[in-house]
């Protein structure tokens, strides 16, 4: 298994919303320097909270999801036997519904969701 692999392709959302919250919460708070009431400096507190709070939810669910995929009970890539992603929504090709797939945070192939 490629760890560092598996780890950038589930992640990346956790570290987007860490570097978003924390670039809106000083913007916020520069903005908030010379605001009278300190709104925006209050705003700026709760935008870093909420984003990082976001983040680590999403980082619990990423290790819970490999801890159950390590214990055989979640879903697994068919090509390789690694962690594979939420369930996303098939395209339609030639007014066909294709399956609904899972990608593989491994390989990055998809697979398909049988049911």
């Amino acid at each position: 298994m490629h760890w560092g692999t598996i780890a950038m392709r589930g992640l990346w959302p956790a570290g987007f919303l860490m570097t978003g919250a924390t670039t809106l919460a000083l913007l916020a708070g520069t903005w908030g320097q010379g605001d009278a009431g300190g709104t925006f400096a209050r705003l700026a507190d709760w935008i870093f909270g909420a984003g990082w709070a976001a983040a680590a939810a999403w980082s619990v669910v990423f290790v819970l999801r490999l801890r159950r995929w390590e214990a055989g009970k979640g879903p697994y890539c068919r090509s390789c036997a690694g962690p594979t992603g939420p369930v996303r929504r098939g395209r339609v090709a030639l007014g066909r519904q294709l399956a609904d797939f899972r990608r593989c945070y491994n390989c990055g192939k998809h697979t398909p969701e049988l049911r």
